[in-house]
């Protein structure tokens, strides 16, 4: 089934007393989730939020639909079932490639609820109106960084900058640069020197965001991206300060002039 021209936005409960979602995502980049009957019209190429139960009470990941009506689960995440007598013999499965974490405190519960959710989440359901232009905004406004820097483009080769016009205009993203460009430039932030593992130990290891020098809000076309001259790999408190004024976003040298100036 191909991708619908009309990207539909799901979402989904997760309670992980019944399933450990923040460790598989920790372990895993895709996984495997029963299709229910509210999840009959899904299609590839949609997002799923996954809404995770107390103490979290917030959508906590961003998902794309990556296959639906799968019979059999593919991805072996038993190590994470809980309880498992709601993922013996489903049925339909459907296999969800992780986008992105949000934080914590973003769409929680009453945030949801004050914007347009009745009730709590119990099941899957499609969003619309009041609600999805809330989600919207706060996916475009708190987490662009991570949504535009690291999203997903399936071609093999280094493309980049495909428009796509729905709710606004968004692009997607080859994660395969975000490989590459780590491999070429490593893992410490170009602009201040900082380095997740160095700090955090094991669970920072591998961690970093990748910067487009040439924003992609700024290209109306598609383009070759290569990954040795137009990526860097920067701290989550650099890549948003670049990002601090979106119509004029810091250069590389900007910024660390700027970090060199205060830091006397």
């Amino acid at each position: 089934m191909g991708e619908s021209d009309t990207l539909k936005y799901w979402i989904i409960p997760c309670n992980i007393k019944s399933y450990d979602v923040i460790g598989a995502f920790q372990a895993l980049q895709s996984i495997d989730w029963k299709q229910s009957r509210n999840l009959k019209s899904a299609e590839v190429g949609d997002m799923v939020l996954i809404y995770v139960s107390a103490p979290y009470s917030c959508i906590k990941y961003v998902c794309k639909i990556k296959a639906v009506n799968k019979p059999k689960v593919t991805i072996d995440d038993r190590t994470f079932v809980i309880n498992g007598e709601n993922y013996v013999d489903y049925g339909n499965h459907m296999e969800l490639e992780l986008v992105n974490e949000l934080d914590e405190s973003s769409l929680n519960l009453k945030a949801l609820q004050e914007n347009g959710m009745k009730g709590a989440v119990q099941g899957p359901r499609m969003l619309k109106g009041e609600l999805l232009d809330f989600v919207l905004r706060h996916l475009s406004s708190d987490t662009e960084e991570s949504l535009s820097e690291e999203n997903l483009l399936e071609s093999v080769i280094y493309k980049e900058g495909k428009i796509i016009q729905q709710y606004g205009t968004k692009y997607e993203r080859n994660q395969k640069l975000r490989k590459k460009a780590i491999e070429i430039h490593g893992i410490t932030c170009r602009c201040c020197g900082f380095n997740y593992e160095e700090i955090y130990g094991e669970i920072g290891k591998g961690f970093i965001e990748i910067h487009h020098i040439k924003p992609m809000y700024s290209i109306k076309e598609e383009i070759i991206v290569d990954p040795t001259t137009d990526l860097v790999p920067l701290c989550s408190n650099c890549h948003k300060m670049v990002h601090r004024k979106k119509e004029q976003p810091l250069t590389i040298e900007e910024l660390k002039q700027t970090i060199k100036h205060n830091a006397k």
